[in-house]
């Protein structure tokens, strides 16, 4: 095999944002773990109300958690934009959000197991907003820059070939 094919293949997979995957997707079982012991564990204080908003919250977080760590995953070590949107926006606009209101909500019995968890989360949660913002921003960038030098290929090669034939 020739060593030359890869001379001038840059990799625009994140390295920060991989590292934050993969301690926050080893976190992540833990966290899941302690999440349902604490709700088992107040469950039966709770009202109604938070019974019902807390355990669809949580099963809702787990699902999305999941999904966006598999996204985020595929879509950096494969440089696959939509994926890597997909990670970046189940962050952004469902997991943050749900997090901060499991960690700064005050209207119902808050653990100090759980502040602690879900502090962690919110740590990794920033990173991975910031990381991945810039990390989508380059591989797209860099996508369109090749797409544009594709086209221009293409370009080029059909003048060539037309006024050859002329």
């Amino acid at each position: 095999m020739d060593i030359n094919l890869y001379e001038n293949l840059e990799v625009l997979s994140s390295l920060p944002l991989q590292m934050c995957l993969y301690f926050n997707a080893n976190y992540s079982l833990l966290w899941i773990l302690i999440r349902i012991g604490c709700l088992v564990y107040k469950f039966s204080d709770l009202p109604q109300l938070y019974q019902i908003l807390l355990t669809t919250v949580l099963i809702v977080m787990v699902i999305v958690e999941i999904s966006r760590l598999y996204l985020g995953y595929v879509g950096n070590l494969t440089e696959k934009v939509p994926e890597l949107a997909g990670f970046w926006l189940l962050t952004l606009f469902l997991q943050f959000p749900l997090q901060c209101l499991c960690t700064f909500s005050t209207d119902y019995i808050i653990l100090p197991w759980e502040r602690l968890i879900d502090a962690i989360m919110m740590l990794f949660l920033i990173l991975e907003i910031f990381i991945g913002y810039f990390t989508v921003k380059a591989i797209t960038n860099h996508q369109a820059l090749n797409f544009k030098l594709q086209m221009m290929k293409s370009k080029a090669t059909n003048i060539s070939t037309e006024t050859f034939l002329e």
